[in-house]
């Protein structure tokens, strides 16, 4: 188990001009592509504002067989979650949702209604890993406090964190708290992986 202590170390710069570099997966499963996932990043003043687009359409014999699609664009003000607002296709069925820090709360509108959430709340975002065990994530593509054990490990150059309850996944850092793996495993129980795109 990492020391708390070093979390510092595995968040992103925060600092105003201290734009950190985005992200560029490829979604694999089974050795074959099915997607893509793009992170960028952009500086607003004190805002960091990350747009995530994540796009996977597996196909059997050149047809889309599976479509998930979600685009979300979340907001952090020297390290603190500020907003975020996504959209989520998964096979036809949309949900959107809006997501802001409050004085003492933070509240969701979603497709489905409203979501009322403790202050120190904020998005599950695989490029934060200062987040995880430090506060309570929640979902945007299925609006929801997460159930999340979490444990990490030392890695040589960096750490492992993973992830059980309602997301099984893999993730590795490096030492400045740059996202470099991921596994997880999906809905029909096969493992997705992100290589670099």
């Amino acid at each position: 188990m990492l020391p708390r202590r070093v979390l510092p170390l595995l968040a992103l710069p925060a600092v105003a001009g201290a734009q950190p570099a985005g992200y560029a997966w490829a979604v694999m499963r089974q050795g074959s592509r099915i997607g893509t996932h793009r992170v960028s990043f952009s500086q607003r003043g004190e805002e960091l504002v990350a747009e995530s687009d994540l796009s996977i359409v597996p196909r059997v014999m050149g047809v889309v067989v599976y479509r998930f699609e979600h685009r979300m664009t979340e907001v952090t003000r020297r390290g603190r979650f500020v907003s975020a607002q996504s959209r989520h296709n998964r096979n036809g069925r949309i949900v959107e949702a809006v997501a802001e820090a409050r004085p003492d709360h933070v509240l969701m509108r979603h497709t489905g209604g409203e979501l009322r959430m403790p202050a120190n709340a904020a998005p599950l975002s695989w490029w934060e890993p200062a987040r995880f065990g430090a506060m309570q994530l929640f979902g945007m593509t299925e609006p929801k406090l997460l159930e999340l054990r979490v444990a990490r490990e030392a890695q040589a150059g960096g750490v492992r964190v993973t992830t059980t309850g309602d997301v099984q996944a893999t993730l590795d850092y490096d030492r400045a708290g740059r996202w470099v793996g991921y596994s997880v495993v999906g809905d029909d129980g096969s493992t997705v992986t992100y290589a670099p795109a």
